[in-house]
Parts: structure tokens; sequence; C-alpha cells
């Protein structure tokens, strides 16, 4: 199908631009849709420096973090910069930081921190050993893989109204907003989360609604690559994202 470019509003969600990954036709050489329906294979559970601990997941032949980084430190052991309620600060840094949901630490234990994306690319690593930041081939090969309706098979249960009742169907953080179809399947075991975002600006917005997600993929000196699931669509959007924003990252083994 043809791809479709268009523009989102900025204040929304922090995107230059988006294309739709879900109408995307193959690119990696693997099956579309080789995913099997809520089955999948758990990885081994991996440490950040400071002691976090998170599941992880095989999907086809790469293992993800199951979880939202939530590090406060690089991979030496170097802290991050953490500007918090200081919004001058978070726009001026070049050099990495993070943020707390509405500056708020509990957040994080529900959906990890937001990082900008020159903590993504900072030398010192954001990952734990052994795991390193996806790039723009490896999310690409994650939505081909998974195939179609990426987005419902990669968000969380976890979503008002879910149809999967029981501990799904909540309103208790973390969870999707509710929407009439496109709820979370969470086939693969990706569990993706709504930890919304900080603009470049310092704002923060869509906590519920929104899961963008980092790669280490940069577009222009202003811009590096994202990757978008929204409460009430199905697909996964491609996207532009200011290097001064903050978005949720997910880790991946390093083969190499």
């Amino acid at each position: 199908m043809k791809k479709h470019f268009f523009l989102i509003v900025l204040p929304l969600v922090a995107f230059l631009t988006f294309s739709c990954a879900s109408d995307r036709g193959q690119d990696s050489g693997e099956t579309t849709g080789t995913a099997i329906q809520g089955s999948f294979t758990p990885g081994t559970p991996v440490t950040d420096v400071d002691g976090n601990t998170y599941q992880t997941v095989v999907i086809g032949r790469q293992e993800w973090m199951a979880e939202n980084l939530r590090t406060t430190a690089y991979r030496n052991g170097e802290p991050i910069e953490y500007p918090g309620g200081d919004m001058a600060a978070w726009r001026e840094n070049s050099g990495g930081a993070y943020a707390w949901y509405d500056n708020d630490e509990s957040n994080g234990e529900s959906y990890g921190a937001l990082y900008n994306w020159y903590a993504v690319t900072n030398p010192d690593a954001l990952c734990p050993e052994g795991w390193r930041m996806p790039d723009h081939e490896d999310w690409l090969y994650l939505t081909d893989y998974v195939g179609e309706e990426m987005g419902n098979k990669l968000k969380s249960r976890r979503h008002v109204g879910s149809p999967f009742g029981g501990e799904y169907d909540t309103t208790e953080h973390p969870r999707w907003e509710t929407f009439s179809a496109n709820y979370g399947l969470d086939e693969v075991g990706f569990g993706a989360l709504p930890g919304g975002n900080r603009h470049a600006s310092g704002t923060f917005v869509t906590k519920g609604a929104n899961a963008l997600f980092w790669s280490s993929s940069e577009v222009s000196e202003e811009a590096g690559y994202g990757w978008y699931i929204y409460h009430g669509y199905y697909g996964v959007d491609r996207g532009y994202g200011d290097k001064g924003a903050g978005f949720s990252v997910r880790c991946i083994r390093d083969d190499d």
C-alpha cells in the first residue's frame, strides 16, 4: 500500500512528521504476521546500573526489554542530568537528560523515564552492558515481524474497558485510555505502555494515550527517528522527533 506522510500538530506529541508503518510493505525479508497470537518467548532478565531489573522478550531474531527503561545513570555510572521542574534547563540541554512525567518519580515506576535524544546517543551509553539502543532498522524489523495491526499487537492489555476483563480492564495506571476498538492485545510480549512525552519546551503531555519511543538513528541536526503508538490507532507510526523532547526507551540485546 502507499505510504502516507502527514503533519501532526506539534503541541500534541512533539513530532515533526509521521509515516504509517502499518501501511508499509515488507522491508526485512521476514514473513509478515509470523507472530503467534498470545504466544511469546521470555528472554533473560537484565539489570541496569541503578539496580533496576527488566523482563525481556524474544521477538523473531531480536530480544527486547519488555519494560520501559528507568535508569538515572549511564552504563559507566555517570549520572544523567535531571532538570526536573527547571524548564529552561530542559530546553537548553544538549548533553543528555531525563525526566519523570510531571516531575513525579512515581510515574517512573509505572512508565519508566523520558529521555531526550542526547541521552539516547550519549557515548557513555544509556542501555546496560550487552544491550544497546535500537536503531531505525531494528524498529523496521520489529514492526514488519509483528505484521498487520502491529500497534494493537504491541500494546499492553492494560486498557480502560479492555475486552480481556479482569486485571486488564482497569483505570489504574499504568494503562491505556479507553477506545471503542484497537485495544491492546500484547501478542508478542512487548507490553507497550503509554508513558506520554515531554516537549522540548519542557511541558508534559499524553500520559495514558501515547507511547513514543526513541531510536538511535538521526534524521537531521535537529531531529531523530522515533516510533509512535496511539491508544485509538491499530498501527505504529515512525516519525521525526525534536532531539530536545523526552520519549520512552526500550533497549535491545546487542548481538555483536
